[in-house]
């Protein structure tokens, strides 16, 4: 288990350097329509669905009785939801001069990503509740097949019914701000369940194997193929529920699995730098939106390029710039944790001051 937890640890350590990367190529762009990008492409499709496949994976204690609810509801929210409120807060006056807490901000802005795994959490308990019924309805007795086809029929249903039907039943759902947020959680919650199997049916030591590297390697240059050679420009995370970004998210997981795997079993400096960044994943989340620098638009000083041909600049430039986003983030998350009292606040860590 502490293996797992480790290369876990090191793939959200990864994910939140994507994170970055992908946010100083928002920031920075002049247009709203701005050349293609095959890495800011991969990067959409994979970094959050790491995040929430993880997420799902940790989502294996059932809840079971009313205290259970209420201590899982008041953890999540401390976790989750204050932290992001707070720092909604700041930025907004940060950058605005007031405070902006409409449903825009939180629904699809900066920090919509915690809201929203605070709303997958709960759908999720939902649906395992009824999952866990109509397991002992129809078997009478524990039935994994029957669990995961149920989890299965129940995640495809929700998809449809969130993109499709809501809309048509309440209009503005289809309009934005909202249906970004709606359209959204239609696109990643799948991520979740699938996380939650993956931990379930006990997948993540076959993973680790060699053939499965192998396996999860040869789809994700096929995904990547497809992406390169059939290009596409897919609206950021409201892909559907069949589609090669899928395919590219899953498989990069898998891989990463696999890689990092055998990166923290040995004395890997750079697994343990990921391993960090991923312990810090929260805080750095919260806190690098206050020291993303804004660099020039590749559109404007490479127009001539082939998106293939700007790739190594493309590398250069956001990984320079999230190293430079990263040094200050770290350090103000280091001295905010020197007080456990902030570190509660700002962050949800409320083991220090359990001790205390």
């Amino acid at each position: 288990m502490k293996q797992r937890l480790l290369y876990l640890d090191a793939i959200k350590g990864l994910a939140i350097l994507l994170v970055i990367m992908g946010h100083i190529y928002i920031f920075s762009r002049d247009t709203e329509t701005p050349l293609y990008s095959y890495f800011m492409s991969f990067i959409s499709a994979v970094h959050m669905p790491l995040f929430f496949i993880i997420a799902g994976i940790f989502s294996q204690r059932p809840v079971t009785s009313l205290p259970q609810l209420g201590k899982y509801l008041k953890d999540k929210t401390i976790r989750l939801l204050v932290p992001a409120l707070i720092f909604q807060a700041m930025l907004s006056l940060w950058v605005g001069g007031a405070v902006n807490m409409s449903p825009k901000e939180l629904l699809a802005a900066h920090y919509w990503f915690t809201p929203t795994l605070f709303v997958y959490f709960l759908i999720f308990l939902v649906q395992r509740w009824v999952t866990d019924f109509g397991v002992k309805l129809i078997r009478r007795r524990e039935d994994k097949v029957l669990e995961t086809a149920l989890h299965v029929v129940f995640t495809v249903a929700f998809f449809y019914f969130v993109s499709y039907t809501l809309p048509q039943l309440y209009p503005p759902l289809g309009q934005r701000p909202l249906s970004t947020g709606f359209i959204r959680m239609a696109c990643l919650y799948p991520y979740v369940v699938i996380g939650f199997l993956i931990g379930r049916l006990e997948l993540l030591p076959r993973l680790r194997s060699h053939s499965a590297g192998l396996t999860s390697f040869v789809l994700l240059v096929v995904s990547i193929g497809i992406l390169r050679y059939y290009s596409y420009d897919t609206p950021y995370l409201s892909y559907g529920l069949w589609h090669n970004d899928r395919l590219m998210a899953l498989s990069f997981f898998a891989f990463l699995v696999y890689t990092f795997g055998l990166m923290t079993e040995g004395s890997s400096r750079l697994g343990k730098a990921f391993v960090f960044l991923g312990n810090w994943s929260l805080p750095i989340y919260l806190v690098h939106y206050f020291f993303i620098p804004i660099l020039p638009p590749l559109d404007t000083l490479l127009p001539a390029l082939e998106p293939s041909a700007r790739l190594p600049l493309e590398l250069l430039l956001y990984f320079a710039g999230a190293l430079v986003t990263l040094l200050p983030t770290l350090a103000l998350i280091y001295f905010l944790k020197f007080n456990p009292y902030l570190d509660f606040l700002l962050f949800g860590e409320k083991d220090r001051l359990k001790k205390g």
